[in-house]
Formats: structure tokens, C-alpha cells, sequence
């Protein structure tokens, strides 16, 4: 029995070598005899090597006509001033007027806002102060302080006379957040906005100075 046992393990060794033999090559490109190569060799193609399936053999391919990025959402309100208007009146902050939200709003407003528009929202940050861009009015000014949430989502997706459309670095949720920010600094006191108040708009006792206050904020 042991003699029998001995044997076995001889001839297992014996393949075992021989395998080993038979995946020597001179070819030190080559990889021998591999077991189950498409296991680990991706049939994948090289970035930029061409593409075969394709009668111009593109790899990279245009998105289909009508596709919709995964977590984009279209906006159908157009960049014109009855769009800004329209804004206005239809458009509604969907997060909550949470500590967190607020938060993290003003997270958002210190990348990409305070420069321009001061840490209080006051229009004297650095961009203004350094003498290279004239000064946004504050968020406390009559017209600001009322201006509604719709609008400022409007002007952040498509920017607004001097002030370039922040779409490509805000996604929509943050876009709301960082209006819940400002809301903070349009009405220090906490009240409510006028313009918030079942879609109220600015009395007529709004000045012809202060309309040009809200174009300017935009700038």
C-alpha cells in the first residue's frame, strides 16, 4: 500500500513538472500555456485603438439623440426675461428650511458666491474690493430682500447680465440649498419675504431704483 502511494505522488509530481516544462518558451513576451485565459484577459478594447463594430471606428460614441444623463434634470424654463418672470412665479424651493440645509447651503455659497458677493452678502467680496468688479447690491437691499427663490434659481442655471450661469458647478439640489443660504442673508431678522407670501409680488410702491438693485444683483 505504501509502495502504491509512493507512486501516485511520483506521477503527480511528474505532470506536475511537466506542466511547468511545457509553459517554458524562449519567448519572454509570451505567457506559456495559460489555463482559462479569458478569465483574466479582458476582450475589452485599448482607449482609443479604433472599434471594429463601427463603420467609422469611433470608440467613444455620442450619447443617443434625446438621452438624459443619470442624475440630470432638464429645465424647461427658457433663459429670457419672461422666463426669469415666469421663475418667479412657478418655481418653489423643494428642500426643507432645515439647520442642516442651511448649512450645507452655506458651505456652497463660501466655493462659489462670497467672492463676488461678500460674506454677509453685503456685495464687498474680494472680487469687488480688489478693484476688479463692480459691486452687486446687498442681499438686505428693498428689491434683493424680496426677491423670489424661483428667480434665484433661475439666475444661478443661466446667469444673468454680469453674472455667468453657475449650472456647470452647481447641480440642481445645490442650487437650492445655497438659496436657502441666501435667504438667511436676504432677511437677517428672520421674516418672511414678501415675494414667498402665496406668490406676492413687490407693491407699486417699489422704486424704479430699487428694480434696477435686483437686475444688478445678477451682474
Amino acid at each position: 500500500m505504501r509502495i502504491e502511494m509512493n507512486r501516485i505522488f511520483t506521477l503527480a509530481l511528474m505532470v506536475f513538472v511537466a506542466l511547468i516544462t511545457v509553459q517554458c518558451t524562449s519567448d519572454p513576451a509570451s505567457p506559456g500555456v495559460e489555463y482559462m485565459p479569458d478569465m483574466y484577459r479582458t476582450p475589452a478594447l485599448e482607449p482609443y485603438s479604433g472599434n471594429s463594430n463601427y463603420a467609422d471606428s469611433m470608440e467613444a460614441r455620442l450619447p443617443v439623440e434625446g438621452s438624459i444623463a443619470r442624475g440630470y434634470l432638464p429645465y424647461g424654463i427658457p433663459k429670457t426675461d419672461e422666463g426669469y418672470e415666469m421663475a418667479g412665479a412657478l418655481l418653489k424651493n423643494p428642500l426643507a428650511n432645515s439647520e442642516e440645509i442651511i448649512g450645507e447651503g452655506k458651505v456652497i455659497y463660501t466655493k462659489y458666491c462670497l467672492h463676488c458677493h461678500g460674506k454677509e452678502g453685503n456685495g464687498d467680496g474680494l472680487t469687488v474690493t480688489a478693484g476688479g468688479h463692480p459691486p452687486p447690491p446687498a442681499y438686505t437691499s428693498a428689491a434683493l430682500a424680496i426677491l423670489s427663490e424661483g428667480k434665484m434659481f433661475h439666475t444661478i442655471t443661466y446667469g444673468r447680465n454680469l453674472m455667468g450661469s453657475h449650472a456647470s458647478q452647481l447641480n440642481v439640489e445645490e442650487r437650492w440649498k445655497v438659496i436657502r443660504y441666501v435667504q438667511t442673508l436676504q432677511n437677517p431678522n428672520g421674516d418672511t419675504p414678501a415675494e414667498t407670501i402665496d406668490g406676492a409680488e413687490p407693491s407699486e410702491e417699489t422704486t424704479e431704483t430699487e428694480m434696477v438693485d435686483e437686475t444688478a444683483m445678477n451682474n
